[in-house]
């Protein structure tokens, strides 16, 4: 009778360890393909920005050669790169750090975000 029940503890914890490493797999896999997907997203705004910002400013110096000379203007949409390169690095934090770390965190721990809420929830229920 106690073999039975050691036989059955190991064989439910076994089961239970190999599920637990299954939703495991799963949510690595699920929070992995959202990065991934995010990463993709991300580059390819980039590279059309990227894209739509050099040909405005081809259009810029071209205008620009108008009222200067053409190595003037270009050396003008230089500074202004130059500047937003300064301010990219100054700001980097609130603008490129704080928000991916955010983001990403969002995506690895919305399921217990989710239940500590739930939880947080019951508690301030049962209080009133």
């Amino acid at each position: 009778m106690e073999n039975e029940f050691v036989d059955q503890v190991r064989t439910d914890l076994t089961a239970y360890a190999k599920t637990l490493s299954i939703v495991g797999r799963l949510r690595l896999i699920g929070g992995s393909s959202r990065v991934l997907g995010l990463f993709l997203l991300v580059l390819t705004v980039i590279l059309l920005v990227f894209g739509i910002t050099a040909f405005c400013s081809v259009a810029a110096i071209v205008a620009l050669s108008y009222c200067m000379p053409l190595w003037a203007a270009a050396l003008i949409m230089g500074g202004v790169y130059l500047l937003f390169v300064v301010l990219a690095v100054a700001f980097r934090k609130q603008l490129f750090i704080n928000p991916f770390v955010k983001l990403l965190s969002g995506i690895f721990f919305a399921e217990e975000g989710r239940q500590i809420e739930e939880q947080r929830l019951r508690e301030e229920a049962e209080n009133d």
